[in-house]
């Protein structure tokens, strides 16, 4: 009778938990005020009327303006020139009587040919 020699191998298998996922760095605070859009607002962010826009703009600068606020009436406003860009200022009372004072950029548009 052959002796048969039983080996037994334990193989313990060693299981790691996986890495955890990097942590993404909490947002900053940011203020309801900051998140405002304040296109129009002033001449850093006033609106460029299109070079192509006929009639000096003033369809494109109404249509913008009731799409943005809805009906209103124009109260005033004028022209004006700051570093080398012109501008249209235009006063307007909104319906629920607050008034605004839009900023359109219309340098392209004064200078098309």
């Amino acid at each position: 009778m052959k002796r048969t020699l039983a080996l037994i191998i334990i193989v313990s298998a060693c299981s790691s938990a996986p890495a955890p996922a990097p942590v993404a760095p909490k947002p900053a605070a940011v203020s309801a005020a900051a998140l405002e859009d304040h296109a129009g607002d002033s001449t850093g962010t006033a609106i460029e009327v299109p070079a192509d826009a006929p009639d000096g703009g003033v369809h494109f600068e109404n249509d913008w303006m009731l799409n943005r606020f809805g009906p209103f009436q124009r109260r005033g406003g004028g022209t004006g020139v700051l570093n080398g860009r012109r501008y249209n200022v235009v006063k307007i009372e909104l319906e629920n009587g607050e008034e605004k004072t839009v900023y359109f950029d219309i340098t392209e548009n004064w200078q098309r040919d």
